[in-house]
């Protein structure tokens, strides 16, 4: 994708993404000289960067990977049943286009607890330092 800087001239803005603005800080550069060609053809717009908006309201599951999977499966009752299907769900992640979400979606709809209450963290023992001597 090209860097660029468009013109909105219902707002009366010159927009920019943010590697055109990084490098029309460089006096000279290709993007600062049609930085620079814009702002005399349009001497009232006023100059803004372009920013991505963000769903704050998105599910993000940090911390759920496959190592957190089995460890929740295995310690479950059900853990022989289940860990078999996890792991058909894997093998078939690798040879077809069955991915992450999807696994995720199994894990969620098989323990649905952990969409309720959150994942537990696991808890790090700490270990005393020898002394040496």
């Amino acid at each position: 994708m090209k860097n660029y800087a468009k013109i909105d001239h219902t707002n009366r803005k010159i927009i920019m993404d943010r590697t055109f603005a990084k490098n029309a800080e460089i006096v000279g550069s290709t993007e600062y000289n049609q930085l620079q060609a814009c702002r005399k053809d349009y001497p009232t717009y006023t100059v803004e960067q372009r920013h991505i908006k963000r769903n704050t309201e998105k599910e993000c599951y940090r911390g759920l990977t496959y190592k957190y999977m089995e460890d929740y499966i295995e310690a479950h009752a059900d853990a022989a049943v289940r860990r078999k299907e996890y792991d058909e769900l894997r093998l078939l992640s690798k040879c077809h286009s069955i991915r992450y979400p999807t696994i995720k979606a199994w894990f969620f709809s098989t323990y649905p607890e952990v969409l309720r209450y959150g994942m537990v963290k696991a808890e790090v023992q700490e270990v005393p330092l020898r002394e040496v001597a």
